[in-house]
């Protein structure tokens, strides 16, 4: 899901995720998915506080 151009859509690029997981690591925080059964992703973001 990170990988870079890894899409699940016809005209998705699949760079969102990837740059975003690249800056989070670059900066100490974590992004976290986990998948509803009722529907849809829930997408965590933690950065560090300062």
């Amino acid at each position: 899901m990170y990988d870079p151009f890894f899409t699940l859509k016809e005209k998705g690029t699949g760079l969102g995720l990837s740059v975003v997981h690249r800056n989070l690591d670059q900066h100490g925080g974590r992004i976290s998915t986990v998948n509803r059964r009722e529907r849809g992703v829930r997408v965590e973001i933690l950065l560090p506080s300062i």
